[in-house]
């Protein structure tokens, strides 16, 4: 049995939205860009400047709306995991058989969730955190520089590799 207990911060959520979103917003975010580079090299070039300026117009928007998107992303996972002055806490257990996740606001237990290996889509070791993603958009964020109640992050990162396995990802 593994038992941690760890409060997440703006930098623990800022460093795990980005991780998730920085690669295909920068696939999205080049397209743009040569939309936006087409559409110049037609109106410098004047062959056919109506359809240059539609592409830079395009291209434009397309980025403007994928920088956007992004902040968006971004503020809403701060905003999930921010309640002002409380304190938001997560406790997790890790079993053999399945693991656990309470959430204490102000040192009040608010609720439990209780997962098996199989909701772990994938998962990412650091030298500071696990990063366990059970989907999209839900991501537990285990530190390894906590005091652990039970167990190490070297027990935890055997019972991942043993339960998760070929999930994982570096």
């Amino acid at each position: 049995m593994i038992r941690v207990k760890n409060e997440i911060t703006e930098k623990d959520i800022n460093g795990n939205v980005n991780a998730q979103l920085i690669k295909p917003m920068a696939i999205r975010f080049l397209i743009g860009l040569v939309v936006l580079g087409g559409g110049i090299t037609l109106v410098c070039l004047n062959i056919v400047k109506w359809l240059g300026i539609i592409l830079i117009v395009l291209g434009g928007l397309f980025d403007l709306l994928i920088l956007a998107m992004y902040f968006i992303v971004k503020n809403s996972a701060i905003k999930q995991n921010n309640f002002g002055d409380k304190k938001l806490e997560y406790e997790y257990r890790f079993d053999p058989r399945f693991f656990s996740v309470t959430v204490y606001i102000k040192g009040k237990k608010q609720g439990i969730m209780n997962l098996n290996y199989q909701d772990i889509t994938k998962y990412k070791e650091t030298k500071d955190k696990f990063y366990i993603y059970l989907n999209n958009n839900q991501t537990l964020i285990v530190s390894k520089k906590v005091r652990y109640a039970e167990g190490s992050p070297e027990a935890l990162h055997k019972i991942l590799k043993e339960r998760v396995g070929k999930k994982k990802v570096r």
